[in-house]
Order: C-alpha cells, then sequence, then structure tokens
C-alpha cells in the first residue's frame, strides 16, 4: 500500500523541485511541508567522533606506547557506502580514509577496520550484511570481497572475475555484487561461489553503462548510472522494467548513486549532483524529493549511500558534509 499523498500534476511541480521541507509543529523538520502529511522526517546528523568512545586494539595501544600520547583514528574522510546491522550498528565505507567506520549509537561506540588478514583495504565502496551480523565489503581498487564475521575480524575473500566491485547486497541468501568495471552484476552464494552473472556494456534494456549500485528483494533494482536509470529484474537476471532519464528536474537523474527499499517497496535513489534523495513507487513514479543542497539537517553536499533498517529508518551518507543524516520514513 503507497501511504505518499498522491500529488496532481501542477501540485507536484511545484512541491518538489527544491526538495522543500518545513518545520512541524514541534519542530521537527519534515518531508513535505504542511498541509500535507509528514512522511520523511529528519531525526539525527552524525558528523562528530566526539560522542563516541572506541576501545582500543593492540595495533593502537601499542602506538600510543611507543609515541607517549593517543594515537588518532580517522573520522570520516571520503564516506560512500552505509549499512545497518539488526543491533543498530551503522557500517560506513570510506575509501579517503581506507576503512570501515562502525558506530554504535545506542552504545556509543566507535570502531575502525582497515587491516584484515587479506591486506589493507585500499578502497571499501560497498557494504552488505546478513542476517547472523557477517559484514560485506567490496574494495574497488582491490577488485575484491572481504567477509567479517561479527567480531570484524575477516574470515573470507571473494574475488572470483571481479575487476570493480561497487554496489552490495543480500538478496534471497545470495550476494549480489556490482562490477562497475565489467558493466554487469554477478551472484554469489555466500561462500564465494559465482551463481550467476547478468548484464554487458549497452543502454538496451538488461545492459548497462557503469552499474553501480543495487537493492532488492523480491525484485532487484541496479543504478544504471551512466545511463541515468533504475533498471528493475527479477531474483534471476531477467529485465522487468526501467525508469528515470538524464536530467535534473524531479524524476530524473543527474549522477544516481545509492538505492535501497523501505518496507513498503518504496525506491529510494541518491543523487550526487542533484544533492538530494527521490522517492519512488516500485513502477517509478516519482513520490517525493527530500534535500537540496547545504550544509544544514536535511541539505547534502554529495550524497552517496544509502541504507534502510527495519525499522524504516533512513541512512544518508552526505559525502562532502563528511557525516550521516538519519531520516524516518512515517507510514
Amino acid at each position: 500500500m503507497n501511504v505518499f499523498p498522491k500529488y496532481g500534476l501542477a501540485i507536484l511541480a511545484l512541491l518538489l523541485p527544491v526538495g522543500l521541507a518545513a518545520q512541524s509543529n514541534d519542530s521537527l523538520l519534515v518531508w513535505p511541508g504542511p498541509p500535507d502529511p509528514a512522511r520523511i522526517r529528519h531525526i539525527r546528523t552524525i558528523s562528530s567522533m566526539g560522542d563516541f568512545k572506541h576501545e582500543k586494539g593492540f595495533f593502537a595501544k601499542l602506538v600510543s606506547f611507543l609515541t607517549g600520547g593517543e594515537s588518532t583514528l580517522p573520522w570520516l574522510v571520503q564516506p560512500v557506502g552505509i549499512a545497518v546491522s539488526a543491533d543498530g550498528r551503522i557500517f560506513v565505507a570510506d575509501p579517503g580514509a581506507h576503512g570501515i567506520h562502525v558506530i554504535n549509537p545506542e552504545k556509543k561506540e566507535y570502531d575502525f577496520v582497515k587491516e584484515t588478514k587479506y591486506g589493507m583495504l585500499i578502497s571499501p565502496v560497498g557494504l552488505a550484511l546478513t542476517e547472523d551480523g557477517r559484514l560485506y565489503v567490496s574494495d574497488s581498487e582491490r577488485g575484491d570481497v572481504i567477509v567479517l564475521d561479527d567480531d570484524l575480524e575477516a574470515e573470507a575473500q571473494i574475488k572470483g572475475s571481479l575487476v570493480r566491485p561497487t554496489g552490495l547486497q543480500i538478496i534471497g541468501g545470495k550476494l549480489y555484487v556490482v562490477d562497475t568495471g565489467r558493466h554487469e552484476v554477478v551472484v554469489f552464494d555466500l561462500k564465494g561461489n559465482v551463481m550467476l552473472e547478468f548484464g554487458r556494456h549497452g543502454a538496451g534494456a538488461g545492459e548497462f553503462n557503469y552499474p553501480i549500485h543495487l537493492a532488492g528483494r523480491d525484485s532487484v533494482y541496479v543504478v544504471d548510472a551512466l545511463n541515468y536509470r533504475i533498471q528493475k529484474f527479477d531474483p534471476a537476471g531477467k529485465f522487468g522494467s526501467a525508469f528515470g532519464d538524464r536530467g535534473d528536474i524531479p524524476g530524473r537523474f543527474a549522477s544516481p548513486k545509492s538505492i535501497a527499499l523501505d518496507s513498503q517497496g518504496h525506491v529510494y535513489v541518491t543523487d550526487a549532483l542533484m544533492d538530494n534523495f527521490q522517492i519512488f513507487t516500485a513502477y517509478g513514479q516519482l513520490l517525493l524529493i527530500v534535500g537540496r543542497k547545504g550544509a544544514s539537517d536535511g541539505e547534502f553536499m554529495s550524497p552517496g549511500g544509502i541504507a534502510i533498517d527495519r525499522n524504516d529508518r533512513v541512512y544518508v551518507v552526505d559525502t562532502l558534509n563528511k557525516r550521516v543524516q538519519i531520516f524516518q520514513f512515517i507510514k
């Protein structure tokens, strides 16, 4: 059931292009503004490590001992990808810091993963989580996917014929990997065996021009970045439909980056050049635009990864503002 208001075309044109929000009576930032019922609410921005404590590992303790002072860990440098676990931990892929930030807002804890038994992370960009807490990390420079257990220790490496893996998603117990370098999606079982590949370079149905991310449940939605569209497939890779085109007006894409689905199947797409995320039906009908260029809450500078948890909280990586913004989908 679609709970977003059904705007007429004239009203849609007035409301959506600038991503306007309004303060509700209780001073919360919401979209759309009154008199329409709010569907998205800003609830928090995370931009500083000062609110979190860090339990040092052996290496950090050694540096402190040798230098006689506190070792410094990088905060958000060039955050790109994001995933959220069932227990509320936020994982942020940061190729600028060459690692993964692990934030636990509830316990106010912070950790950072940079080195694994398979070597140092170089350009981690994509993240996906299993139900049992395993974290899959794509490294576009290394050309592989590293699997971390619930204690953030590396337990496996997935390579196959991957060239430049980017977006990841666990769908139906399988790992779907966007290989931007090969213009295709590769599907593995969770042990790293290739089960399926689909897509090739091109602009036709089922073809890709530098795909970058994906999300899915019953259907698989792929961000076909330089074809400026979202393509929809079944889990076996059969093309179904597509929506979007190049442009900087509502319903189109200037630089689509990431995609996520809420509990009711609405499709959320971030756009780095339009500095917003757009929300669509499963069939590509535009429902709402959230955000505009800026540094205040609810504004973005080149938003990247997006993730939605089981409570319909929406987590957006605000890349150039070096922060994570959290919103709530209101049913």
